[in-house]
């Protein structure tokens, strides 16, 4: 287990690609050699310091850090080093103060799309039921359909920016997912009939 206490350190060589674990803003001289060779870096901060804007190979934490949280973020960044396109469970989860980070962008999400986007997250890639997401939102008060149809349309304009996106997955739910990044390629020719 890499040490919390801001030296540097790394993920075993079995399970991906090393991750720097540094102290911010301290060790802040290193940011530019990292991201230049593409190494994944977890940044340590003290109480009271403001985080810097992430790059799509770094995260942060505040200390003192859970040991659970601080491997979940190493695992996660070795993943992204690693070129894995898809979510890790709870990778994608809104805070107590109503902000997502990931990838390096920020976005504010409401209580009660946060609360999807919780669930939703919790298990990315596969289809969460719209009662489930009804009753979790609500509790025992009855909503029709179109309110959590409104609220998944209204979430989904908030993740895009993210890289993120939910389908919906008629007659059973909604899925989160990490959205294909568009091909810079040009369209093939059509044969003339």
């Amino acid at each position: 287990m890499p040490d919390p206490s801001g030296a540097t350190g790394g993920s075993s060589p079995r399970s991906g690609p090393v991750v720097e674990i540094l102290r911010w803003p301290v060790d802040a001289g290193q940011r530019g050699d990292l991201l230049e060779r593409g190494r994944p870096c977890l940044w340590l901060l003290d109480q009271g310091e403001l985080a810097p804007e992430l790059e799509r190979l770094e995260d942060w934490a505040r200390l003192p850090v859970d040991e659970r949280d601080l491997h979940a973020r190493i695992q996660r960044l070795a993943a992204r080093a690693g070129g894995r396109a898809g979510l890790l469970p709870g990778e994608v989860e809104v805070d107590g103060d109503g902000l997502l980070v990931l990838n390096g962008g920020r976005v504010v999400v409401p209580l009660i799309e946060a609360t999807i986007l919780n669930r939703l997250g919790a298990t990315p890639g596969r289809v969460v039921g719209r009662d489930e997401l009804v009753k979790l939102v609500w509790n025992d008060d009855r909503r029709s359909d179109r309110a959590i149809d409104s609220r998944v349309h209204t979430l989904r304009g908030r993740i895009a920016p993210l890289g993120l996106t939910i389908h919906t997955i008629r007659g059973h739910g909604f899925l989160l997912a990490v959205e294909p990044e568009p091909k810079n390629e040009p369209a093939a020719k059509r044969a003339a009939p």
